[in-house]
């Protein structure tokens, strides 16, 4: 299938297609038509695009994708590494809700500060405030 075609199917933007192809992500051929080389798009590829939104929706970078896919595919990623890498992942997340939830302290205590100050904070105050907000984690 074309590009359009494989983007229709998927409700995925020509450009992503594009660029998935470039990193390697997607397995395409190239078909020459007259003076014109058209990208030839596998159905498998349907599949591919759906493993690598689910991917991203868990988190996971493109190049760490592209560094997966291919053993994912040929079977290569036992059970025990699919389960260890989750956790991996599962474990960044936590870290970074730790991170957001010092942020979210911040941002109050900072609204807090604005409110109850008739002149604009200082950078020392503000300063203070970040990291009680990061102590409190």
């Amino acid at each position: 299938m074309l590009i359009g075609e494989l983007a229709k199917a998927t409700q995925t933007t020509k450009d992503t297609i594009r660029h998935y192809d470039e990193l390697g992500l997607l397995i395409s051929h190239d078909r020459q038509a007259g003076s014109r080389v058209y990208k030839e798009f596998s159905d498998e590829n349907i599949e591919r695009l759906e493993t690598i939104r689910m991917a991203k929706y868990m988190g996971f970078t493109l190049g760490e994708i592209s560094q997966q896919i291919e053993d994912y595919y040929s079977g290569g990623i036992s059970q025990p590494e699919q389960i260890a890498m989750l956790k991996e992942r599962m474990s960044d997340i936590d870290q970074k809700m730790k991170e957001l939830q010092g942020v979210k302290q911040f941002l109050f205590n900072k609204i807090q500060l604005i409110e109850q100050s008739p002149n604009e904070p200082n950078q020392e105050d503000c300063l203070h405030l970040m990291r009680e907000s990061q102590g409190a984690l």
